[in-house]
C-alpha cells in the first residue's frame, strides 16, 4: 500500500516532529485502529496507512528524504523483488535500500505489521497487549537478526540467544532483508478463557541485511562504480573490478564515455531464485593536481584540437 496523504498528517503531527513525538503518536493511533479493536469500515486500511507513515518517519534517513522531497523520494519503490530504479548507481539511501525492518504481531494466525529500528524488539513491547481474539495457539514471537552484507551473499551460520535459549540460525546463501526463519513451537504457550493450555506459537527470526560501502543490491543484481583515468578512456584498458565473489578483469574499449555501464554476466548474487549480474558504471577520474610534464602534455593535446 502506498498512500498519497501527508505522513505527518496521518499521525496528527506537524512537519519536523521529533522521534519521540512520532513514536508516541504511532503507539496511540495503532492501538486505537488495530483491526482487533477498531471494527469500523476501513479500519484495516487505516492501520496500514499508519504503519506506512511510521516506517518512513521513524527512520532518520527516510525521514530526511521525505522532508525534502515528499512522496517523490520513494516513487521508485524499495525492497525485495523491486525492479532497478531509474538511478541504481545513486546510492541515495543505503538503508532505504532495504528499508526499516518489519516485525509482525500474530495472534492465532492473524497478523499485522509495524516497524521498529531496534533488533530483538517484540511487538508487544509497543502495544502492551496480546490481542483480543480467542486463539487456537500461543502467540508467535518475532525477532530480527542483523546480518552483514557479505554474510548474506555467501551464507553462514549464527548462534543466537533469545530469552535465555540458544538457537542455531542458518543464513541462506544470497539471502535478502525480510527473509523469515521459522522455529515451530518456540513461541508462547496460549490459554483459553477457561485457563486451559493451548499449543505453543512459533518463533520467527527475520534477517535484516546491512548496507555495503561499494555495492548496491537490486534483487540478485549488484551495482557499483569504477573510476578510470582519461588515457584509459581514450585508448582502452583492462581494469580490475571488485565483485561480491572476488576481483575480475573488465576490458574497457577505446573511446569509452563517462557514465557508461558494463554488465558482468553471472557476477551478481547467487540464491535459490537464480544468479544475478553485476553492473559497473565507469566514471572519468579528473586529477586535481598534475605534474609540470603532465600539464605540458595536456596543453599540447588541447592545442592540437584547435
Amino acid at each position: 500500500m502506498t498512500t498519497s496523504r501527508d505522513y505527518y498528517e496521518i499521525l496528527g503531527l506537524k512537519k519536523g516532529a521529533s522521534d519521540e513525538e512520532v513514536k508516541k503518536a504511532y503507539r496511540n493511533l495503532a492501538r486505537k485502529h488495530h483491526p482487533d479493536v477498531d471494527k469500523s469500515s476501513g479500519a484495516e486500511a487505516r492501520f496500514k496507512e499508519i504503519n506506512e507513515a511510521y516506517q518512513v518517519l521513524s527512520d532518520p534517513k527516510k525521514k530526511e528524504m521525505y522532508n525534502q522531497f515528499g512522496h517523490a523520494a520513494f516513487a521508485s519503490g524499495a525492497g525485495r523483488g523491486r525492479e532497478p530504479s531509474s538511478d541504481p548507481f545513486g546510492f541515495g539511501g543505503q538503508s532505504g535500500q532495504w528499508g526499516p525492518f518489519t516485525y509482525s504481531y500474530s495472534s492465532g494466525g492473524d497478523s499485522n505489521e509495524a516497524d521498529f529500528s531496534n533488533p530483538f524488539d517484540i511487538f508487544e513491547s509497543v502495544f502492551g497487549f496480546r490481542g483480543f481474539r480467542e486463539s487456537k495457539k500461543g502467540r508467535d514471537l518475532n525477532y530480527v537478526l542483523d546480518v552483514d552484507f557479505m554474510e548474506a551473499v555467501t551464507g553462514g551460520e549464527r548462534m543466537v540467544e533469545i530469552e535465555g535459549k540458544k538457537y542455531h540460525v542458518k543464513v541462506p546463501e544470497g539471502t535478502s532483508s525480510g527473509t523469515k526463519i521459522k522455529f515451530a513451537g518456540q513461541g508462547e504457550v496460549g490459554q483459553t478463557r477457561e485457563g486451559r493450555d493451548l499449543p505453543r506459537g512459533d518463533l520467527y527470526i527475520t534477517l535484516r541485511v546491512g548496507a555495503h560501502p561499494h555495492f548496491q543490491r537490486e534483487g540478485n543484481d549488484i551495482y557499483s562504480r569504477q573510476e578510470i583515468f582519461y588515457p584509459q578512456a581514450v585508448l582502452g584498458d583492462k581494469i580490475d573490478v571488485e565483485t561480491v565473489y572476488g576481483v575480475v578483469k573488465l576490458s574497457i574499449p577505446g573511446g569509452t564515455q563517462t557514465s557508461t555501464v558494463f554488465r558482468l554476466k553471472g557476477k551478481g548474487i547467487k540464491s535459490s531464485r537464480g544468479t544475478g549480474d553485476h553492473y559497473v558504471q565507469i566514471n572519468l577520474l579528473v586529477p586535481k593536481n598534475v605534474s609540470r610534464r603532465e600539464r605540458d602534455l595536456l596543453e599540447q593535446l588541447r592545442n592540437s584540437g584547435k
